[in-house]
């Protein structure tokens, strides 16, 4: 019986060190009821999470749906706050160059989060990371369906900052930023100062008067002696 007791209290102690393993291992992330700070950003008490995949209008971009403008920011995280409403979120990080915020993917129950934004209509498919993401086809199809459905931002004409944001750079723009790079290079090369020299001038004529003149000091010492 003894023994029996030494191998449950053994077979606990391994299963306890397991679990905190498993713990320290696990992914960073945040789940519960966060509010919404942006179109595309959660806060879970102190920390805040940046939605990987998708970018949402930001606060003071202006969308246009005919001739009316209005403020697709403060638009999106709306409707951001309805989707979230009264559910219970959970998120994992997806990447360490980003720590603040946290990038992250999100669940709510079992559907993704940055699904029911693109559905809805209130966020782009970030093409930048767009490569690597593995649900990115996923993606681009709930974005054509709130497109084609003119949900949200496609109910007019989306904010033209909003889409450079989400839009890959191609080789053009890569140039076009070596070249104004190379510009502000040499702007600042053609206000740097320039010490100009003068031309080194000489007088032959006195220097060969100075090299024939006697030397004064052997006349004042002649004069003393004699």
């Amino acid at each position: 019986m003894k023994k029996l007791l030494i191998i449950l209290s053994l077979i606990l102690g391994l299963t306890a060190m397991e679990s905190r393993t498993n713990m320290a291992l696990a992914t960073p992330g945040a789940a519960g009821f966060p509010d919404v700070v942006e179109g595309d950003k959660l806060r879970f008490g102190s920390m805040i999470v940046e939605l990987f995949g998708i970018r949402a209008p930001k606060p003071g971009m202006i969308c246009r749906a005919g001739s009316v403008e209005f403020q697709c920011g403060a638009a999106a995280a709306q409707a951001l706050d309805r989707i979230i409403e009264n559910y219970a979120i959970k998120c994992q990080q997806v990447s360490n160059v980003q720590l603040f915020p946290m990038l992250t993917e999100c669940q709510m129950g079992q559907s993704d989060l940055n699904r029911l934004i693109l559905r809805a209509g209130w966020a782009m498919v970030d093409m930048v990371s767009c490569d690597t993401h593995p649900a990115c086809p996923t993606y681009l199809r709930d974005q054509q369906f709130a497109k084609d459905n003119k949900k949200g931002i496609w109910m007019g004409t989306p904010p033209s900052e909003l889409v450079a944001l989400a839009s890959k750079p191609t080789a053009i723009d890569i140039q076009n930023e070596d070249d104004a790079t190379k510009r502000k290079d040499a702007a600042k090369d053609a206000v740097k100062p320039h010490i100009f020299e003068a031309p080194i001038q000489v007088d032959l004529a006195s220097e060969m008067e100075k090299a024939n003149a006697p030397d004064r000091t052997l006349l004042s010492f002649l004069d003393v002696a004699f």
